[in-house]
């Protein structure tokens, strides 16, 4: 492994730990991966998912309107069915509260047990697949300033490979 990568792999993510057990393992010191396998897996390959509180978010940036984040969200979950067995469909209003996959931004504490720090810290966490309440959720801190580049960003230029790009996997945006 060379520097840059060894200095890529030591820059903040995800807020959650690797691993997954009992408080006891979670107080030892553990190394920090970039990915976990855990063995959790769904054990269905058709997945439902809602946008929770999306009609109050943004609530730090209203530039970005609720129709946009949808779409972004439907495009990642697209990236996730594209390369997996997995495939995605939203619940209609009824059915919300039986979502496999709920996605919302919350502040602070949000009664999940891990709570977000504030503007500039941990951007977003998820959970493991489950039989857990959270269970496949994914919360992104509302403090933070939420973007994106366009409708080209969104359909797939994504410049993962460009340095100057926000989207390079090695960029810090804060």
């Amino acid at each position: 492994l060379d520097s840059d990568t060894l200095k890529l792999m030591d820059t903040p993510r995800c807020s959650l730990p690797d691993i997954i057990g009992s408080g006891d393992m979670l107080k030892k010191r553990r190394r920090k991966r970039r990915y976990a396998t855990t063995g959790l897996r769904w054990k269905k390959s058709d997945l439902t998912w809602r946008s929770a509180f999306i009609q109050n978010y943004p609530s730090v940036t209203p530039s970005l309107k609720p129709n946009a984040v949808e779409s972004i969200m439907v495009y990642a979950l697209k990236a996730w069915s594209d390369v997996t067995n997995l495939k995605f469909h939203a619940t209609s209003a009824s059915e919300q509260d039986r979502a496999d996959i709920k996605i919302s931004f919350a502040r602070s504490l949000h009664d999940d047990g891990y709570p977000f720090d504030g503007k500039g810290g941990t951007l977003a966490h998820a959970f493991f697949p489950g039989e857990a309440d959270v269970a496949g959720d994914t919360h992104f801190d509302d403090e933070e300033s939420w973007t994106y580049l366009g409708e080209a960003d969104v359909a797939g230029d994504t410049h993962f490979d460009d340095e100057e790009s926000w989207t390079y996997l090695g960029k810090r945006l804060y």
